[in-house]
């Protein structure tokens, strides 16, 4: 059963983030690589973090970037705030003109950052509406890739609420028999994208 944006929620932040994570895992796991590490446990800034390698087509990077705010919308039926404030604005200005990085301390690792970067590898035009509109394209893909999975979604989620980290052993575990490739590949290639 696909999640459908719904009305909003609230929900707790530990849910939140263990479905963020979750997300970022679920799509990585189906077009790029199988995460090493899925973590709710915080560190420094970092609530919450998905390690897998990132050597995969660019297409398949910037969802798996985007994955986590993703999930979080099918979970809240919210678009996150890192999408819809200054902070993907910010993330813009510091990739276009990295002499501006200044305005927007720290961002260079985070998720929405991330993304604008690997939309530049793609050759974006490095204008703010170009990038935008790229952004928003995967976004929308990476929402409909777990939609069309979401029981996994909340089936990993689930796991990181009990175990608080994963590594890709506990990440098969939760996964379990569920086929996210047919699902996810089909959502790929309904937006014309070839996942390897």
């Amino acid at each position: 059963m696909a999640a459908t944006t719904r009305k909003p929620r609230s929900v707790s932040k530990p849910v939140r983030i263990a479905h963020h994570e979750a997300g970022h895992a679920v799509l990585s796991a189906a077009i790029n690589d199988t995460p090493d590490l899925v973590s709710i446990r915080a560190s420094g800034a970092s609530l919450g973090r998905s390690r897998s390698r990132m050597e995969g087509r660019l297409e398949n990077r910037v969802q798996v970037h985007l994955a986590g705010f993703a999930a979080e919308e099918l979970l809240t039926g919210r678009r996150p705030n890192q999408l819809a404030g200054p902070e993907l604005g910010f993330s813009v200005l510091a990739a276009i003109e990295p002499r501006h990085a200044s305005i927007a301390a720290g961002i260079e690792g985070c998720d929405q950052y991330l993304a604008v970067e690997e939309i530049l590898g793609m050759g974006c035009p490095r204008t703010s509406d170009a990038i935008r509109a790229e952004f928003e394209r995967f976004y929308v893909v990476a929402k409909e890739s777990l939609s069309a999975v979401w029981p996994t979604v909340q089936a990993l989620a689930n796991a990181l609420l009990k175990h608080k980290e994963l590594d890709r052993n506990g990440v098969f575990q939760a996964i379990g028999r569920d086929d996210i490739y047919g699902p996810i590949f089909a959502v790929q290639k309904a937006n014309g994208l070839l996942v390897r």
